[in-house]
This record gives C-alpha cells, structure tokens and sequence, in this order.
C-alpha cells in the first residue's frame, strides 16, 4: 500500500526457511485493483537482519462471472430443424470484467462425454445466441453455454444443461408436394413459407401451432360477418396406407394459436364425404402427424388474403 510501510494490510512472521537459495511464504487474500510494497528479512536465535529491499507487485480487480442462464431450447422441448439456435440470458458479473465470449456446447449425455456440436460467440445485448454449423441428428440431446473474459483469463461455471428433443423438421421423411391434398388449395406446396413454426402439439382436445404469421398474417371477414374476422387455417396430415394425406382444417382468429378439438381432432374436422381417409382416421397415441397454419384456404379462393404458410412439421399425436 505504501513504500513507508506505516500501514501493513498483510504480514507473514515464522517461516521456515526452504534449503536451497530461496524461501516462499504466502500471503492471506488481498484487495484487488491495488500496488502493494513488500519487503523481507531474516531472523536467526532472534537475531533479525535489515529488510531487504522493496519491491512491487499489483493485485488484479477480483473478477467474479455467474454462470449465464439457459433460455431456449427450454428444458424437455423439441426443435424441427437441423440447426437450432440456442439462446442464454448474458450473466452478471463483479470487478472490472473485460468483453466476454460465451461457449456454446451440446451432447447426447448429460455428462458431456463427448460433443456433438459447440462454437464460440461474442456476448449480445441481454441475451446471447449461438446456432451450430451442420445439422443435429434427430433425437435428444443435452446443451450449455458458459461466460469467458478472455482478458482476464476467468471463466464462469457452466450453466444448466436442458434436455431437448431434435424432431423431424418438412426435409426429414415428408415431402408436401407429394402429399394427397383432400380439402383447399391442390398448389399449396408451391405457397411462399412466410413463418416457421416454433412449437406445436395435437392431441384430442386441442390442435395448437406457434408461429410469426400469428403477428403478422392479415385477417378478413369470415363468411360475410363483420364481426367475425379470421386470420387462417390449421392444416393437419396422416401417414394412412403408405401415404400422406393432409387438408385445411379450423379456422384460426387473429392470433390465435390453439384451436380446441372436442375430442376428434380429425373426424371433427373434417366431416365432409371428399376428406377420406382423413375423415375415418383415428389416431392413437404417439401416432406421427404433419401440422402446417396457412392463410385462409379451407374454402379457396373465397376469403383469401396472401396465399402463404408455415413449414410443415411431424409431431407425436397426444404430445
């Protein structure tokens, strides 16, 4: 703290002396972002010798970086591409930290034996995402991220490590220009992908499909009622016989994501005699499904706006 050495934030006495040419002691822990002073002597049957001569050393800021937080892919979720982007909120840190980068990894076992994928990225504003290079595999897999201060050489511990499920995304196994089409548009493969579906389960009570259109697809006047406005339909396939079969399904108002099934999500839905098989089609349990949201359709090209849709995604029926 000072060369005078009137004020001595630390002093070791008592240590032994090591046999050969130097002798070490050690210090209790120092204050950081400051210049201490130190100085030495000898002391022999209490005889103690002039102190050495001063020198200096400095204490770097003591850095601490928690541990950034895991967002997304959430804990026991499921993605639909090759190529998920991982996202954490930035962590919180003390001292004079330098930039941070954060480290990105995932893998098949929660001990993160071995890597399936990482990559390094610079921190973001809040929050920080990184997307790897080449597809994932389909199947569950384990990810982490942790803060690095490359400067100052501190690394955080790692984060949590959610577990996620890579689905079959459209590429995998189905393609929709293939598929039989029994109710709208028999083009709809060709309609521009304007949103990608984020998350979407079927079950028997309610068909439910997240995606960007729901903010901003436009809406119109359903069937004449001023006020009643729709802004789509959700679309729903079936693997039957060896091949897909799909058709435009409910109706979906501005925004709204979930439409309730009342226990037959397929035979409910479509009712009329030209929707066979899908009609007769009873799902069980785990059963795979295609789920697409387009803009209206079910009667096209009465009450169509923009002719567009989602990706098409496989999910398990009851998931």
């Amino acid at each position: 703290m000072s060369d005078t050495f009137g004020t001595l934030p630390a002093s070791v006495t008592g240590v032994a002396e090591t046999p050969g040419a130097t002798t070490e002691g050690s210090l209790p822990v120092l204050e950081g972002r400051r210049t201490y002073f130190w100085r030495s002597r000898a002391t022999v049957d209490g005889v103690s010798s002039a102190f050495s001569g001063t020198r200096t050393f400095v204490v770097r800021p003591q850095i601490t970086i928690q541990p950034p937080v895991a967002l997304t892919p959430a804990d026991g979720g499921r993605v639909f591409t090759g190529r998920p982007t991982f996202t954490v909120r930035n962590a919180t840190r003390t001292g004079d930290a330098g930039l941070l980068t954060y480290d990105f990894q995932v893998s098949t076992t929660a001990t993160f034996a071995s890597i399936a994928a990482s990559g390094s990225v610079a921190e973001g504003a809040m929050e920080t995402s990184w997307s790897p290079t080449s597809d994932l595999p389909l199947g569950h897999f384990y990810w982490r991220a942790r803060a690095v201060d490359v400067t100052n050489q501190v690394t955080s511990a790692f984060s949590a490590s959610p577990v996620f499920e890579r689905r079959p995304s459209t590429g995998d196994f189905f393609d929709l220009s293939t598929a039989t089409i029994l109710l709208g548009p028999g083009n709809v493969a060709s309609w521009p992908v304007s949103a990608q579906i984020t998350t979407a389960s079927v079950n028997l009570s309610e068909v439910c499909i997240n995606h960007p259109g729901l903010l901003s697809w436009p809406s119109t006047i359903f069937f004449d009622e001023p006020g009643e406005l729709v802004q789509g339909n959700q679309w729903m396939f079936a693997f039957i016989n060896g091949r897909w079969y799909g058709a435009a399904g409910r109706w979906f108002r501005p925004g709204q994501a979930c439409k309730a099934a009342g226990n037959e999500p397929f035979s409910g839905t479509f009712y009329q005699d030209q929707t066979e098989p899908l009609r007769s089609y009873v799902p069980r349990a785990g059963d795979t499904i295609g789920l697409m949201s387009t803009t209206p359709n079910r009667l096209w090209p009465s009450m169509s706006t923009l002719d567009q849709r989602t990706n098409v995604v496989l999910v398990p029926f009851g998931g």
